[in-house]
């Protein structure tokens, strides 16, 4: 697989922000809050070639890797004409935002990581979650299969979107996230763990805006604060919910990023 332009939507004009999502639903997630934006800004929402092709119905190619996704969102912005962005992710998102920043520094004016699902961090500082390698085992073994109604519920009750599996069904979003279930085929080891040493973090010296949800769960909130702690230039927001709590606290997480954006 080579990388490519992703599929785009640019809407408003002004300084660029750029919106990458999470790996389930892609971005429709950040549809409310790219139009809010887009009143004072140029506000760019990415689709990842995992979430285009998974949404479609298709399954993950063992080709598709973190390097991959790093590079055709580098030609993205550069057909758009985008020389420095502000760049938001949310979840595996913001994993792919830290890979990108750390491969072009210059591009990236501010980064906003909304509870980036980076766990390639924890295994590197030898504090592998249990919760986290149970996740890891399920989602590796999906990579490149069909992915089935309970295997979306018990992934959602693993990512910390819902409480539990069976009541997964029960959530007012299981009707939008059933379309995109195959996204989840795309999640192999090698889309999800770029080459990094968790010293390289420190090399982001650009102003980030770091977010985790009340409620989400432990592993999430430790990547944030290990984040916290090795990057230069950081502020660190919790929103009541879980790890979509920005999409619950639309209006409070918009004014904090705004605030952020005109530091």
């Amino acid at each position: 697989m080579k990388p490519k332009v992703l599929v785009n939507e640019v809407k408003g004009e002004g300084p660029p922000v750029v919106l990458v999502p999470g790996g389930l639903t892609g971005w429709v997630s950040w549809a409310p809050l790219a139009d809010a934006l887009s009143a004072r800004r140029r506000t760019v929402r990415v689709q990842p070639i995992h979430n285009e092709l998974g949404s479609a119905g298709e399954r993950g190619e063992a080709g598709y890797t973190a390097a991959i996704e790093r590079e055709s969102l580098l030609m993205t912005v550069d057909a758009l004409g985008v020389e420095t962005a502000d760049f938001t992710g949310w979840s595996g998102g913001g994993r792919a935002l830290i890979e990108f920043a750390l491969a072009n520094p210059e591009r990236v004016r501010t980064l906003t990581l909304v509870e980036p699902a980076a766990y390639w961090i924890l295994d590197g500082l030898g504090e592998s979650d249990p919760e986290v390698a149970r996740l890891n085992q399920f989602l590796h073994a999906l990579a490149g299969q069909d992915v089935s109604e309970d295997d979306l519920a018990e992934f959602l009750e693993l990512a910390g979107l819902a409480p539990s599996k069976d009541q997964a069904r029960d959530h007012p979003a299981w009707p939008r996230w059933i379309p995109h279930r195959m996204a989840l085929s795309w999640s192999s080891e090698q889309a999800d763990r770029p080459d990094r040493d968790v010293a390289e973090l420190a090399d982001i010296r650009c102003p980030v805006l770091l977010v985790h949800g009340s409620a989400t769960t432990d592993w999430l909130k430790r990547i944030v604060a290990v984040l916290d702690e090795r990057l230069p230039d950081t502020r660190v927001l919790e929103l009541t919910g879980d790890h979509a709590c920005h999409l619950e606290n639309p209006d409070a997480f918009l004014a904090a990023l705004e605030r952020h954006l005109t530091r």
